[in-house]
């Protein structure tokens, strides 16, 4: 009797239902003062985040800015070229407004200095929410960047070369047509120069052809010889600047690797023109030269309709040219270059060979019915005549942002 009471009492649920409900109630309760004060934070927390995007894309456009201007160095509004003194409101010292619908969203401040190359500028811009005064409440963005755009080198002749080079046939090369950049020699090479054949070579300096002298004595003669390897890399392109022309030639599908043909059923196309190495690593003094490009451009080889290539072409390797190629730009190769043209073949612009790996002399020839023809121009070694940006950009790795 006492063990059915027992059992009856343990398994008895009657009047459970008011502790549950208690209960129930209880956590609702919590839910509900939790909910609430969400629900009053929830408005302020979306705000603030409205009020950093709006500060980070006012801080765009102080970038935006600073980039317009140097980029528009003869505007009056612009910021000169070379940058010696930065102005207002380039020197972090003026608060622009940014207005929206009437009203003023928020203002920015913007710095503009030199950068580590002359090639290259640094930029930090700030926006401010409401504004960067008093002493209400604000929100600040902060971005940091360096922005670049393509050394011209002005390399101080028509074909430069770091190493031997020979020139032969009825080559003809002239650095006398333009001196808007000044006095440019005929040739420059490192070591010695073989001229043979009908070869013709005049520098700015005057009308007789293919004086040859050290570099010690006229830079700018016919034929300069004995040029320091130390003047050689003051227009020579970093690996830095190297990546840089990668980067762009990707962009514009322009990129290729290892052994590359361009004649007239692969026609090259104008723009920045990188031919790269077939691991796509920049060449140092331990690259095998299996790793190097090679560069072959036969025949009329040019994609526009007036058959002129117009750009730079850059080689990770080495170049050969062969035919009637024309071309109005620089041509720029990191090791040998061997240029054998005919007929109205030419490069108009100047031709650098930097002869890393000095294999093979650099060869300027041509066969008897025509002639391998370099004519300096200082626009077309500049800006590949108009198809090679001379634009700042941002400088890939450097944009930061900076939350205030």
């Amino acid at each position: 009797m006492r063990t059915h009471t027992l059992s009856r009492i343990l398994t008895d649920q009657r009047g459970i239902a008011l502790p549950m409900a208690l209960m129930i109630i209880l956590i609702l309760s919590a839910l509900m003062a939790a909910f609430s004060v969400l629900g009053a934070s929830e408005p302020t927390l979306a705000a603030n985040q409205q009020r950093v995007a709006q500060a980070r894309a006012i801080a765009e456009s102080g970038l935006e800015r600073a980039v317009w201007a140097l980029n528009n160095p003869g505007d009056a509004s612009g910021i000169p070229s070379p940058l010696v003194t930065t102005a207002a409101p380039y020197d972090d010292s003026t608060a622009v407004p940014v207005m929206l619908n009437g009203a003023q969203l928020g203002v920015f401040t913007v710095s503009v200095t030199n950068g580590a190359a002359p090639n290259e500028r640094n930029i930090v811009a700030t926006g401010w929410v409401p504004t960067n005064t008093g002493s209400g409440p604000k929100v600040k963005q902060r971005i940091r960047v360096t922005v670049t755009k393509i050394r011209f080198l002005n390399a101080p002749v028509a074909l430069a070369v770091r190493g031997d080079l020979d020139i032969g046939g009825n080559s003809y090369i002239d650095s006398r047509q333009d001196t808007s950049c000044g006095n440019k020699g005929g040739s420059w090479s490192k070591d010695g120069t073989e001229r043979h054949g009908s070869a013709t070579v005049y520098g700015a300096g005057n009308d007789t052809a293919n004086t040859e002298v050290l570099y010690s004595v006229d830079p700018s003669s016919d034929m300069v010889t004995g040029v320091p390897s130390s003047v050689f890399d003051t227009f020579t392109y970093s690996n830095d600047e190297l990546d840089m022309f990668k980067a762009i030639a990707r962009a514009q599908g322009t990129y290729y690797q290892g052994s590359v043909l361009f004649n007239a059923s692969n026609r090259v196309p104008n723009g920045l023109i990188f031919v790269d190495t077939v691991s796509g690593n920049n060449i140092a003094s331990a690259t095998p030269s299996s790793d190097f490009a090679s560069l072959t451009i036969s025949g009329d080889a040019a994609a526009a309709v007036d058959h002129i290539f117009k750009g730079w072409i850059v080689v990770n390797g080495s170049a050969r040219i062969d035919g009637l190629f024309q071309m109005h730009g620089l041509l720029y190769v990191q090791n040998d270059l061997a240029y054998q043209g005919v007929g109205a073949g030419q490069i108009v612009g100047a031709v650098i060979s930097q002869n890393i790996r000095d294999t093979s002399y650099t060869s300027i020839d041509s066969d008897t019915v025509g002639n391998s023809t370099i004519i300096y121009n200082c626009k077309y070694a500049r800006d590949g005549d108009s198809n090679v940006s001379q634009s700042f950009t941002i400088k890939l790795g450097t944009y930061k942002e900076v939350a205030g």
